[in-house]
């Protein structure tokens, strides 16, 4: 089996754990705005959906590691073999930072430092794809070398900007669980826990239907190299 191969059966991996990550987590949110379940009952949902929503962040360096490893090896980005090596080390340290806001989580300044890196990260790449996806479009000369790798590279730019955006319109979610944790259940807590969170399910639905289209169009492209 060759390293492209890999990388191509790695893509599609971890497609598969993003995917049914980010669905187990949306679920597990359903159940945690639930007000006919106990609150102790609701913090331990909440636990869980914390402890494997770190996953499908995982899954997002991972997998544009693993897209640009595989323009690489296939001669849609111009740049030289060497620079795979230096891909992977640069996302193990992305990957590493995301793991230590997680585990810093209750160290909540340590925790916003950290953060505030990993969003400085994921926003200077997301608009690094947005151009380049473009350009490369509009040109048809590159960095990335075809149509249909543009759009997968818009594509992905497009989740990680729903991904940013995420964020900050799930800032009040944590406040008002919390809120309802330490002070009881109210119909206003149980109310701006749920607006919470409905402002960001377009945002999920967009990050589900590119993750698929993209996805299928990358392997459809990518399996006659095999």
């Amino acid at each position: 089996m060759t390293q492209q191969q890999l990388f191509l059966i790695g893509h599609v991996v971890v497609f598969g754990i993003w995917f049914g990550t980010d669905i187990a987590t949306f679920t597990l949110s359903r159940r945690v705005l639930d007000p006919s379940i106990d609150l102790i009952a609701r913090r331990g949902l909440a636990g869980a959906m914390t402890s494997i929503e770190i996953i499908a962040r995982i899954c997002l360096p991972t997998m544009l590691a693993l897209g640009l490893s595989l323009s690489i090896g296939a001669g849609l980005l111009d740049v030289p073999d060497g620079w795979i090596a230096v891909i992977w080390i640069l996302t193990a340290a992305w990957l590493w930072l995301i793991w230590s806001v997680h585990r810093a989580s209750g160290a909540s300044e340590l925790s916003s430092r950290l953060a505030m890196v990993d969003l400085v990260i994921r926003s200077v790449l997301c608009a690094g794809l947005w151009v380049a996806g473009v350009v490369s479009i509009a040109s048809g000369s590159g960095p990335f070398l075809g149509d249909w790798l543009g759009v997968k590279v818009l594509l992905f730019a497009l989740i990680m900007s729903c991904g940013i955006a995420i964020r900050f319109q799930l800032r009040p979610f944590a406040a008002a669980f919390g809120a309802l944790v330490t002070q009881g259940s109210t119909p206003e807590r149980e109310s701006a826990l749920a607006a919470s969170l409905r402002r960001a399910q377009p945002l999920v639905g967009v990050i589900w239907g590119s993750l698929l289209f993209a996805t299928v169009l990358g392997v459809t492209r990518m399996l006659p190299w095999q």
